[in-house]
Formats: structure tokens, C-alpha cells, sequence
């Protein structure tokens, strides 16, 4: 049972704040740290298509100019400076991280991101996630980034796909998907690159979204919320994971409150995951990433020392129930 980190923090965006967190993980403790996201993890995988103009950028949305340029984004070479600055430095100042988790927008959630057409306030149905025809140019740009991060010697992928979640409800999949159509895209992603591969999906997870993921070939962890959204739990179906040799990767701390859980709550969480799914749970982390912290303090030092502390229960939480087991 290790620990981990969804992917952003509250600071600005520089090479001193990255060092700052790599060193503080270390120093904490944590299993299986990412690169860290300081931000907006649509930004990191859109403004490149932006400066090669294949999307415009106009007051913090993207819009395609023409449906065909999607095709041209399968070239594009990933570039991503602040996984290939973390991988440096934990190299040339020896923190002996074992895990190294890199996340990656996932197909669904760049797609939603992207508007064709003008009006905004039509919300899904104006973007990509509504011409799933055009999907498989985002399935490859996905791939490519999920390629060249494990190149770089990132050993657990993970797809951060908050989107998911709207799109499949109790009994209805949205735009046109269908459950295999669903399971068939995670597949073509994950295929040959191991078997350390997840998926985090923010909110609310209904049982017919964790039926579709549980079964898909290729993704391992399965990252939900528990904390905030402790209802979570009457969705996952233990006979799945253990039929499919699957585990959840629990958020167990929330990432949107500025308060730090007590070690105790956090193991009060994970117990009652235990007594549902037994010991098949791995990577725990929050609910998600920190970037949110600041939206709550509007300080980023306080919102960034709030969520290493969230981190360091965690990680202490942990490790007294490995001990216990």
C-alpha cells in the first residue's frame, strides 16, 4: 500500500517551487510523488496547440479555428519542461524515489476543453466531447504525452479524467459513447506500457462508470474520492476488482477544505474501504490535486503548507495500518 499525489500544488510556477516540493515529499515520506502540476493542467497540454495554431486561446477558453487542424495535433512532439526538470533533479540530488506517477489530461477531459463552436454557454455540447468522430486525434495526442513520460522514466501513468464522470450517470452515457466504446479508449492508451497504469475521475462515481473502467484491460488503479464524497463507496463492487485483478487508489483527504485531517480520520476512511474491499487498495492520496487549496486561503504558502500537511497524515495514516496488518 503506498502513497501518492494526484498533481498540483498551490504555488507560481518556477523551477525554485518545484525543487521546494520534490524535497518536501522526499522528506515526508511519499511513495509515489508526480511531477508537480503548478499549472492548470489543461493549460500544459493545450498551449502548445495554441503556439503551433491549431487552437485559439481567448479568455481562459480554447476554441478549434477548423474541425480538420485536429488531425494535426497527432504530430505534435510532447514537451512537457516540468516533468523533464523533476526527472533531473531527483536524479542529480539522489532522492531515491522507487514510483514515479505522471498524470496526464485525459481524452475526455481535453475534449470538453476544446470549444467548435462559439457559444460557450451551450457547455458540453459546443466542444469535442459532442463529435466523438474527432476523437481519435485526442486518443493519439494522449498517447504520445503518456509515450514520451515514460520515457523520461515515469513508471506509473495515470489519466486525470474529471469529464468522465458527467459523461457516464447511473443509467444514461452521454454524446453519443457507449461502454465499449469507452473501455476501447483506455485500452488503445495503456496498450504495451505496462501495467502500472490508473485513472482519476473526480465527484461523484456511479456503479455503471466503475463497472465500464473495472473492466477495461489495461488500467490498474482506479483513483476516486472518498473523503468529500464518502457515498462513493456504495459504488464499488469488491467481486469486480477481484475478478479483474484491479485496486483503488483512495482519496482519503479532501482537497478543497483548508483544513488538515487528523491521521485519525484519514485512517477512519481507509477502514472502511478495508472492510468493503478487503486490502486491494494502493496509491492513496486526497481527493485530488491542491491547486484548489488556493482558491479557499488565497494564500499560497498557507494553501501549499496545508495540503503537505494533508500529505504527511497520509503518509503516517498508512503506514500504521500496514503495521496493523
Amino acid at each position: 500500500m503506498r502513497t501518492s499525489h494526484v498533481g498540483s500544488f498551490p504555488l507560481e510556477d518556477s523551477i525554485d517551487n518545484i525543487k521546494k516540493i520534490l524535497v518536501d515529499l522526499w522528506e515526508i515520506g511519499l511513495d509515489a510523488p508526480p511531477y508537480p502540476q503548478l499549472r492548470s493542467f489543461i493549460d500544459i497540454y493545450l498551449e502548445p496547440l495554441v503556439k503551433e495554431k491549431i487552437l485559439i486561446s481567448k479568455n481562459g477558453f480554447y476554441f478549434v479555428k477548423d474541425l480538420k487542424d485536429i488531425e494535426n495535433i497527432i504530430d505534435h512532439k510532447p514537451h512537457i519542461p516540468e516533468a523533464e526538470y523533476t526527472i533531473k533533479y531527483i536524479r542529480e540530488n539522489k532522492l531515491g524515489f522507487k514510483w514515479l506517477r505522471a498524470p496526464v489530461t485525459g481524452v475526455f477531459t481535453l475534449a470538453s476543453r476544446i470549444y467548435v463552436q462559439r457559444d460557450i454557454s451551450m457547455g458540453l455540447t459546443a466542444t469535442l466531447i459532442n463529435k466523438p468522430e474527432y476523437l481519435d486525434s485526442i486518443i493519439k495526442y494522449v498517447r504520445n504525452h503518456l509515450e514520451y513520460l515514460k520515457g523520461l522514466g515515469y513508471n506509473i501513468l495515470f489519466v486525470d479524467e474529471p469529464t468522465l464522470g458527467v459523461i457516464v450517470g447511473k443509467r444514461r452515457i452521454l454524446y453519443g459513447y457507449n461502454e465499449d466504446i469507452i473501455r476501447d479508449i483506455y485500452d488503445e492508451l495503456f496498450y504495451d506500457l505496462g501495467e502500472e497504469n490508473g485513472i482519476h475521475v473526480c465527484g461523484r462515481i456511479s456503479p455503471k462508470l466503475f463497472e465500464i473502467l473495472t473492466t477495461t484491460k489495461r488500467i490498474k488503479y482506479f483513483n476516486f474520492e472518498f473523503h468529500d464524497n464518502p457515498r462513493n463507496i456504495e459504488s464499488i463492487d469488491k467481486s469486480l476488482l477481484v475478478e479483474n485483478n484491479k485496486y483503488i487508489a483512495p482519496g482519503v483527504a479532501s482537497a478543497k477544505k483548508p483544513v488538515v485531517e487528523s491521521v485519525q480520520e484519514i485512517m477512519n476512511v481507509l477502514k472502511k474501504l478495508i472492510e468493503k474491499i478487503d486490502y486491494r487498495i494502493d496509491l492513496v492520496s486526497a481527493d485530488c490535486g491542491f491547486g484548489g487549496l488556493i482558491d479557499e486561503t488565497n494564500d499560497p504558502a498557507k494553501s501549499y503548507n496545508i495540503g503537505l500537511e494533508k500529505l504527511k497524515n497520509i503518509v503516517k495514516a498508512v503506514k500504521i495500518i500496514k503495521e496493523a496488518s
